[in-house]
């Protein structure tokens, strides 16, 4: 097999079962499902390139085997960067006889730099470029201590480092499009979602208004000295009433919030409406900076606050006349999740902070009055705590307490 026809085959098991996870990603939408999804691509792209690309080409392909692993550093999957590296450690030394010692060492490294010295937070062209020279330097080791001197050998594995970092920058960069994507379609949803929202609650109004309407007439035609007609027209009255309580109902049904509480990363749904919103944002010409630990876990429904979220962050973004900066910040308790986010926007009058949470209560010009209502809702549901602090011209903060 030649060397083009290796490196299509190696980027074939690579790439596949990425594509697999990029495709559950715009049918599900689930956020807890993509934690699984992308160690569970790696390790599938893994096991494709030993089982049928390792056992084929040998040691041309040895370098591939690490594409997953990179992709597991750069979104920050310690437990599965661990298990990563200790099945690449053992194929390693199964297949190659490669010196234990040393792969030991090597994973060891790796493991320390990208997890134990936090530099998790640098770019992903930093982390390839820092896995690569640790790369070239134990290669150059186990080369030397062998004897394998050869200029075409230290020559050969340069070309195959070069190409194991283009094929790693083509991949992490179709996910990181890929999910630009999924989240861009995610955002226009939500959308879509209050658009559809507010065209309901427009209908609600029209519908209730009516009866209403129907109600005063007759009240103000009712005339005491005439029994019979002030009768008929009390049965016509109660008869609207009913109407509007059926209605009401109704929409109390369709707005009925549902709790779904599991274990979630706090601070990964913040960076995933980070992400969510961030094309929204760049437009605006709003600076989003997020301060917290990196992994905060408790037990919430993460969809719902997920929405809370996102209103929040919509709702300082449309408080910025086209350039501001929103900073969230993350601080975890013994018991509680305490979360600020603050926005240098143009504030909330005294008067308007007082009846925010009311529902169908709103400040703006277009404003429904639902999505601050029902975001407290959510939080209380959660036994938690929403609360608004504003100073007119300066910005506004939004503190969200919940239980661990």
């Amino acid at each position: 097999m030649s060397f083009f026809d290796s490196l299509l085959l190696n980027s074939i098991f690579i790439v596949l079962p990425i594509c697999f996870y990029l495709l559950v990603m715009l049918k599900k939408r689930n956020n807890n499902s993509f934690n699984l999804l992308i160690p569970l691509a790696c390790f599938t792209a893994m096991y494709l390139v030993f089982r049928y690309s390792i056992v084929i080409e040998g040691l041309k392909s040895m370098f591939f085997i690490n594409v997953p692993l990179i992709i597991l550093i750069v979104y920050r999957k310690k437990y599965s960067t661990l298990l990563a590296s200790l099945f690449i450690i053992f194929f390693y030394y199964y297949l190659f006889s490669f010196s234990l010692y040393f792969l030991v060492i090597e994973y060891m490294i790796y493991f320390i730099i990208f997890y134990i010295l936090k530099i998790k937070n640098k770019s992903f062209e930093f982390k390839l470029n820092v896995f690569i020279f640790i790369k070239g330097i134990i290669l150059t080791i186990i080369f030397v201590k062998n004897g394998n001197t050869t200029s075409y050998l230290f020559f050969y594995q340069f070309c195959n480092l070069i190409i194991f970092y283009l094929v790693t920058m083509v991949i992490v960069y179709a996910i990181e499009r890929g999910e630009d994507i999924v989240k861009y379609n995610n955002v226009l949803q939500e959308l879509e979602k209050e658009k559809i929202l507010k065209s309901s609650l427009f209908k609600i109004t029209h519908e209730v208004k009516n009866p209403l309407a129907v109600c005063k007439g007759y009240l103000s035609m009712i005339n005491l000295d005439d029994y019979n007609k002030s009768k008929r027209y009390i049965d016509i009255i109660s008869s609207e009433i009913n109407r509007t309580l059926d209605i009401m109902d109704n929409f109390s049904m369709y707005t009925k919030i549902k709790i779904n509480k599991d274990i979630m990363d706090m601070s990964y749904l913040i960076e995933d409406v980070i992400s969510s919103v961030k094309l929204i944002l760049d437009d605006n010409n709003i600076e989003v900076l997020y301060n917290g630990p990196d992994e905060v876990l408790m037990n919430g429904d993460y969809n719902r606050l997920k929405q809370v979220l996102i209103n929040v962050i919509k709702n300082s973004n449309e408080a910025m006349n086209g350039k501001g900066k929103i900073n969230i910040l993350l601080k975890p308790r013994k018991k509680y999740v305490n979360l600020f986010i603050s926005d240098n926007g143009k504030g909330i009058e005294p008067s308007d902070l007082k009846k925010l949470g009311e529902l169908f209560y709103s400040s703006k010009d277009k404003g429904c009055g639902i999505g601050v209502a029902l975001s407290m809702e959510i939080v209380k549901l959660h036994d938690g705590q929403m609360k608004y602090s504003s100073v007119l011209g300066k910005g506004t903060t939004v503190m969200i307490k919940l239980p661990k």
